[in-house]
């Protein structure tokens, strides 16, 4: 009896413990099988009388567990495997409302994409239509706001194609480092709460069902924040690209501005002139290494000599009559998103660790900004809530992003000197609107924000917006009859002596 005490004991507590483990979670879980565990060592110590009740006991605790675990069991393995059956048709009127959405950001240099839980939960079960091996039958979503405890949640309630059996949990999304991260938590599926590993399969189902980040990169977006609460998903973010202006309002006034503005300002003389390496890369050692986005990559010139890299390349090797190597890494449209995952800053990283670096620049962060403030959301006016969140967005991503960037490059080339260029406003046309000098503050505070973190990490810091400032109808290519953000020769030879200057 005392064997069979034993064995039956110690086979409740497996199966008491599976049961409270599926059911309230790990601790209670523990204390059962402690417990339990605990009643079959008692064989050995108690009177025959106690011995037959213990028994008896543990024997109704083994066959109500192992019917309980069997039984949850078997539901569940119905329900993920059974997939045949269709999938419950989103509503019409909410899958053209968010596929609308989806569709303006394609077409948006910057977005905000605002779904509801409608929405969102129309989009979701259209995802599921082309899922392969799905046992979803429909899905409810219900968007659960902040708190200071954590941020905001998706809460859902399925049912499977089995039937007979649903399930239900939450789903956290967060943005790290610009991917969007997809989460489960408190699942349960029929009578089982399913901790850890066993949520995988589920999760599995949720990530290809809910990949924001392919959907994302398919539009070559970067995610700055990404918020639920008030009944929806807010994701604001921006897209690659070279064409930062997306307002027609603003491209009009741009155009009566270029017809009045004539003469009206005037450029600087060429203080730098053109550089001699008419490629991104040349040989020498040491190297000066060139990060950044469209500025580094030369866009709005057509000869590399004309851009800021070059201009200062020729500057330093005539300054420490040195042959200087250069290697210029730069990408049209990159953000500090992007530059993190994309893979200019890995593969900058990869060559400084590998060769002699004595100098680095790097531009970083106007295509984080710039592309709110060419859109329609922010033309009129800067002060409206629909502009202040996208810009509020833009802010918060930038700091971050900007220390590991700046890490990164001074872990790889510990000796090398680091200068970060500020980002200039193309709006500062010098024509003395209002739209200009809400855009001048606004970038003065953005790039105050890489300033500081620059400053503190003893990188130097190259002022490109105030030589820049109430200059661009000159300096850039903003009254073109295609209005382009990007500098003229003399706008580069303003950058490039903006880095000269750093160095003083």
């Amino acid at each position: 009896m005392k064997a069979g005490l034993v064995v039956f004991g110690m086979l409740a507590a497996v199966f008491a413990g599976l049961a409270v483990l599926f059911t309230l979670g790990e601790m209670p879980a523990l204390v059962v099988f402690l417990l339990l565990a605990g009643t079959a060592i008692a064989a050995f110590f108690v009177s025959r009388p106690i011995l037959k009740g213990l028994l008896a006991g543990v024997i109704v605790v083994l066959a109500v567990s192992v019917s309980f675990v069997g039984f949850g069991l078997f539901q569940l393995a119905n329900a993920l495997t059974s997939t045949d059956g269709p999938v419950d048709a989103p509503d019409p009127v909410a899958l053209a409302s968010a596929e609308d959405k989806v569709n303006d950001v394609r077409d948006s240099v910057a977005f905000q994409l605002e779904l509801t839980e409608a929405e969102m939960t129309a989009y979701v079960l259209e995802g599921l239509q082309g899922v392969d091996d799905n046992p979803l039958q429909s899905v409810a979503l219900d968007v659960v706001d902040g708190s200071e405890d954590g941020p905001g949640r998706l809460n859902f309630d399925v049912e499977f194609k089995s039937g007979g059996v649903g399930a239900s949990g939450s789903v956290t999304v967060v943005l790290e480092q610009g991917a969007v991260q997809v989460d489960l938590a408190d699942l349960s599926v029929g009578s089982f709460d399913l901790p850890g590993v066993a949520q995988a399969s589920l999760e599995d189902l949720v990530e290809r069902v809910a990949d924001f980040n392919e959907t994302l990169e398919n539009t070559q977006a970067d995610i700055q924040s990404v918020v639920l609460g008030d009944d929806r998903l807010v994701i604001t973010g921006t897209r690659s690209s070279t064409d930062l202006l997306t307002s027609q309002t603003l491209l009009s006034g741009l155009r009566e501005a270029a017809a009045s503005a004539v003469n009206a300002v005037s450029p600087p003389p060429e203080r730098l002139g053109p550089g001699t390496v008419g490629s991104t890369t040349s040989s020498g050692t040491p190297v000066y290494v060139a990060l950044g986005d469209s500025l580094a990559a030369n866009v709005g010139v057509a000869d590399p000599r004309d851009g800021y890299v070059s201009r200062f390349h020729n500057q330093l090797e005539q300054r420490d009559t040195t042959s200087y190597g250069l290697q210029n890494f730069g990408k049209s449209g990159e953000t500090t998103g992007t530059m993190i995952r994309g893979g200019q800053l890995d593969q900058a990283v990869a060559f400084m660790e590998t060769n002699l670096v004595s100098y680095v620049t790097i531009d970083i962060g106007a295509n984080n900004l710039l592309g709110h403030l060419g859109s329609a959301a922010c033309s009129d006016t800067l002060t409206n809530a629909d502009c202040q969140s996208r810009l509020q967005s833009s802010f918060e991503a930038y700091e971050p992003d900007i220390a590991l960037i700046l890490e990164a490059i001074q872990d790889a080339a510990p000796d090398a000197t680091v200068i970060f260029l500020t980002a200039y406003n193309p709006f500062s046309l010098g024509l003395g609107t209002a739209f200009e000098a809400a855009t001048d503050s606004t970038l003065a505070d953005f790039n105050a924000v890489a300033a500081g973190v620059a400053r503190d990490l003893g990188v130097l810091v190259a002022d490109g917006q105030a030589p820049m400032q109430h200059t661009t109808a000159a300096t850039t290519h903003m009254l073109d009859a295609n209005p382009d953000i990007h500098p003229v020769p003399i706008g580069f030879d303003i950058l490039g002596g903006a880095l000269l200057d750093a160095l003083s």
